[in-house]
């Protein structure tokens, strides 16, 4: 590109277009310009870092990413560095690099650098033959998306450093004498799978793929018995929920209908525990761009989510880095207010809190005052459920900050009404038990033994469970979903479906799991009795592998079941107090949990 300043003649990408998840050796070729400083210079190269992306590297020259300098004038010496916006210091052999934040080059150049000479960074270094090249991202977030990376121009070595990537209240981040953003296009890759989500009033085709972008698709790819539109986003829309779709040539999946699946009730499906570039660790790690309108339209055009809630990092009782900010939280509160329509696509106000006892989703019904939500008597969880009275609210714990409260020690509301659910899957993985088969945790996942769903159940507590993404690359409503049930899709239902607990999450799969004890829903406390009858009805949107139901946090029963569909009664005698659920797995490896019923 062309710059109208005289520091740099031009400026310039290559390549320019890219597939995602694909690698190659990027070169950014800047031509200095008459006005560069005739002294020691700084430029620094601010990358992107999504999900999948190589981060810029100097510690291993055989691994993806690699940086290599080229100054075409001899007389120049440079010194490349790069910086941990985690850290706050420059990578070396004493300070090690972050999984994600290294992703700041930093070029010292001395004098004598004159119009016309060329300064080269190759990402992705593969002269000589060894180099495989640096990664691009997997995520293709929004139609047309472009990954960017600022030249950062400063005439001093004395200036630009050390950057935290953002101004915040209290710090101001180093002004360059010239930046310049070079653009490089994403886009997905050709179509791998088809997957048909019905609704409980229209269907939606959504084509994926490899890495669950959007991808092209024609009418040679697909046959449909029904007339679609399709968005801005790539997703074909049915207004007959029942539309029977047949793939030409890639595998399609389909879940079964979600209208009036248990006394009128519909099943909706939310995902309310994600992050856009409002959260500090978004932007400092990887400087990522979604804002909160933006995944607000990922959610309900792309991933087909019927309710949806923001909750960007914020705490009242830290330091300003901490804390979303008035006009972040204003701004989320407008695309809120703008894309939230009852019985279409629900948007709720939230925040993800941290205190000694963990993390914790705060979601809200209805828009608090920023000063309402940044009081600094907030402390802890429970001085949210104290201290903010001017909006009804509910919380969802999760458990990979497991907190530093002491062996199974607590924070639990005296009102069930603030905390009927934990979360009990995300992207983390699973957080059901310690021994997980199926969609388990990294080994770098942090796990308590008291922070699971068995451990609460064993220790009495009584908690619903549901999944949310807890994404933070602007891939919402992938990797942990929550299904409801409610006559109808507005806020109260949807708060009154999680009070009641009347709620189970999935890892992503849309399985339509019907669970209830004595003719009462899942979630449900009932006075104990002896005879005991429980009904299980499951339509799975992949094959079945098993179907268990738990006692008092312990399997009591496994079938094996045969195709995707699944039912059964079971009658029998047991006095016993107890808490029951069940889990559905997916020949894929898909889960579904029930929250429990209780027998008191």
């Amino acid at each position: 590109m062309k710059t109208d300043e005289k520091i740099f003649k031009s400026a310039e990408i290559a390549p320019e277009i890219i597939q995602a998840g694909d690698s190659d050796e990027f070169i950014i070729r800047l031509v200095i310009g008459k006005a560069y400083t005739e002294h020691d210079s700084r430029i620094i190269f601010d990358f992107s870092s999504t999900l999948g992306t190589s981060c810029p590297t100097r510690q291993v020259n055989e691994s993806s990413g690699y940086i290599e300098t080229y100054v075409n004038n001899p007389r120049v010496e440079y010194n490349t560095r790069v910086w941990d916006l985690d850290h706050k210091h420059f990578v070396g052999k004493e300070h090690r690099q972050s999984r994600e934040a290294a992703r700041m080059v930093v070029l010292d150049l001395s004098s004598g650098l004159k119009a016309g000479d060329t300064v080269e960074l190759h990402w992705g270094e593969t002269t000589g033959g060894f180099g495989p090249g640096a990664k691009v991202s997997s995520i293709v977030p929004r139609p047309g998306y472009r990954a960017r990376i600022d030249v950062r121009y400063f005439a001093s070595q004395d200036k630009g450093m050390p950057d935290n990537g953002r101004d915040y209240e209290g710090y101001t981040r180093p002004v360059p004498d010239h930046i310049i953003r070079l653009e490089y296009k994403i886009e997905p890759r050709e179509l791998k799978r088809l997957r048909l989500i019905r609704k409980p009033d229209q269907a939606m085709l959504i084509p994926y793929d490899r890495f669950w972008n959007i991808a092209k698709v024609s009418g040679t790819d697909f046959e449909a018995d029904a007339q679609c539109e399709i968005n801005r986003h790539g997703t074909l829309k049915f207004a007959n929920k029942n539309v029977n779709v047949i793939s030409n040539k890639t595998p399609l999946t389909a879940n079964a209908c979600m209208n009036e699946v248990y006394e009128g009730n519909n099943i909706y499906w939310g995902d309310v525990h994600t992050h856009s570039s409002y959260s500090n660790d978004c932007f400092q790690r990887s400087a990522m761009d979604m804002t909160p309108g933006d995944l607000m339209d990922f959610a309900r055009f792309r991933s087909g989510l019927d309710f949806f809630a923001v909750t960007d990092h914020h705490q009242p009782w830290d330091k300003p880095a901490n804390h979303i900010g008035e006009l972040h939280w204003e701004q989320t509160l407008e695309d809120i207010k703008a894309k939230s329509i009852n019985n279409e696509f629900i948007v709720f106000p939230g925040l993800e809190f941290r205190c000694p006892r963990g993390d914790t989703a705060v979601i809200f019904n209805g828009f608090p005052s920023y000063e309402a939500i940044t009081n600094v008597k907030i402390s802890d969880i429970r001085k949210v459920w104290e201290l903010i009275k001017d909006c009804d609210l509910i919380t969802i714990p999760h458990f990979h900050n497991g907190g530093s409260l002491s062996d199974d020690e607590w924070y639990y509301p005296t009102d069930s009404r603030f905390e009927p659910v934990i979360e009990i899957y995300s992207d983390h993985g699973s957080y059901e038990r310690e021994q997980v088969l199926e969609n388990g945790r990294a080994w770098c996942k942090q796990f308590r033994k008291d922070r699971c769903a068995e451990h609460f159940l064993n220790a009495g507590y009584k908690y619903g469970f549901g999944a949310n993404s807890d994404d933070h690359k602007g891939h919402v409503g992938v990797n942990g979903i929550t299904a409801i049930y409610a006559k109808e899709l507005t806020r109260d239902a949807i708060f009154a479906a999680y009070r009641q607990r009347n709620v189970y999450g999935t890892t992503n799969a849309r399985i339509r799991l019907l669970f209830t004890a004595n003719d009462q829903l899942m979630g449900s406390c009932i006075k104990n009795t002896d005879a005991k009858e429980f009904l299980i009805d499951v339509i799975g949107e992949n094959f079945l592998k098993k179907v268990e139901i738990f006692k008092d946090g312990n399997l009591f029963k496994m079938f094996e079941p045969e195709g995707k569909a699944f039912k059964t009664e079971l009658k029998f005698n047991d006095s016993a107090i107890s808490n029951w659920y069940v889990r559905v797995t997916q020949q894929d490896n898909h889960i579904a949990w029930s929250s429990p019923i209780w027998f008191e």
